[in-house]
Parts: structure tokens; sequence; C-alpha cells
């Protein structure tokens, strides 16, 4: 049975040990608000740990402001984070009329903070590899003021 094994391993029919990206989000912002809803833009960093690229795919997003629910959405994309390397991330953030008014009347309401959520998916030759992230900030005075 180990001789087995070790004749698969040698073969290079069992998959190898991935380590998990980390994500670091940069930053949340609004590109531009209007009857119809708010767009904005996400900003991250990736760092892929493993010896070998890997195809980012999708991501899932949640965001809350204060402790109330706004909005989530996703992002289909095509990067490849190098192998040993970073690389940055862009993703817009649709917030539609009625999720942005509940973010107006929350932030009406003294809320200062944000959290943002989400699952990266990331293709690999043995199935998708799902990482999750978090961030939490502060709403900046003239975002607010956009409400």
């Amino acid at each position: 049975m180990l001789l087995a094994l070790l004749s698969l391993a040698a073969c290079g029919a069992l998959p190898p040990v991935t380590e998990k990206p980390t994500v670091t989000v940069n930053t949340l912002s609004i590109r531009s608000a209007s009857f119809t809803g708010v767009d904005g833009l996400m900003t991250m960093d990736v760092f892929n740990p493993n010896g070998y690229s890997l195809p980012l795919r999708r991501v899932e997003w949640k965001l809350a402001v204060g402790d109330a629910q706004a909005v989530d959405g996703v992002f289909d994309l095509s990067k490849t984070i190098p192998a040993k390397n970073s690389a940055p991330i862009k993703g817009r953030l649709e917030l539609k009329a009625s999720s942005a008014m509940s973010v107006a009347r929350v932030l009406a309401g003294g809320a200062k903070t944000y959290t943002i959520q989400g699952r990266m998916h990331f293709q690999t030759r043995f199935g998708d590899l799902a990482v999750d992230f978090s961030h939490e900030g502060s709403v900046a005075a003239e975002v607010a003021s956009i409400y």
C-alpha cells in the first residue's frame, strides 16, 4: 500500500499542498452617486505564498454600514496571482437606489463604520480554492455628506 502511494505521489497524481493566499482590503470608495444608486470601487492586494500562480475567477462580497446589512454582490474576473508575489485587485461595488437609501438612513443615524466581508475563488487543477476576507473601516466625512 505504501509503495502504491509513493508511486502515485511520484507521478504527480496527489494534489500539492496549497497555501491559501492572503487578502488585504486597501480602500472602499464612492465613484459616483445618482438617483439610480451609488457606484463604488474596492481595491485589494492578494498575496500568493505558493510556488505556482493561482487564477482568481470570482469575488463575492457583503457590505454592512454600522450594524445594518447594506448590500452584497459578486464580480467575476480573470486575474492570475503570480507565484510568491502580490497582485492588485479592483472590483466594482454597486448599490441600487433602495440600498443606497438604507445606507443613508444608517449614516444619518450616526453610524461611522463599515464592514466588508467576502470570499475569493481561485481555480486550481484540483478544484475551487475559497479564501475568506474581512475588513472594517470608518466612513469618511466626505462620503457621509453625499447622502
